[in-house]
């Protein structure tokens, strides 16, 4: 991610670790991607350079998204993706966000997952997919 931003950008800051951002229900690690933009690119083109993630896809990107193809049995529609802002001078802000909704008259559907790494416990992880997802049905009144 840094060297798809390093080339496009005339200033880049990547801290050197994550920072930890706490919220209700969950503790999240971020690492926030600070920097100018060149003059033909803004917030918004250089979030979708980097969509999807390593957070939502795995890493390396090309295998990780074929042991996917080859495992989870459906289609992730709406799995992740990334909510911010732009303005119109192209400075802006944006998230990766690994829960979404789809609603369609009196239906929703809700899509969460978990960030699976070396030290993920399936249990824990499991765990956690159900946290979002109750955070998700909080806001719909469903919980």
């Amino acid at each position: 991610m840094k060297e798809v931003l390093r080339e496009r950008s005339s200033e880049l800051h990547v801290p050197s670790s994550p920072q930890l951002i706490t919220t209700p229900t969950l503790w999240h690690l971020a690492t926030p991607f600070e920097g100018k933009a060149n003059s033909q690119e803004n917030a918004l083109t250089l979030a979708c350079l980097l969509h999807p993630t390593p957070a939502l896809s795995g890493f390396p990107h090309q295998a990780a998204t074929q042991v996917i193809a080859e495992l989870e049995p459906f289609d992730r529609e709406l799995f992740g993706g990334i909510v911010g802002w732009c303005d119109s001078e192209g400075n802006g802000e944006w998230v990766v966000t690994i829960r979404c909704a789809k609603l369609r008259e009196n239906q929703v559907r809700l899509f969460a997952g978990a960030g699976i790494v070396p030290a993920s416990s399936p249990l824990g992880e499991w765990r956690e997919t159900g946290v979002k997802l109750s955070t998700m049905l909080n806001v719909f009144g469903l919980h």
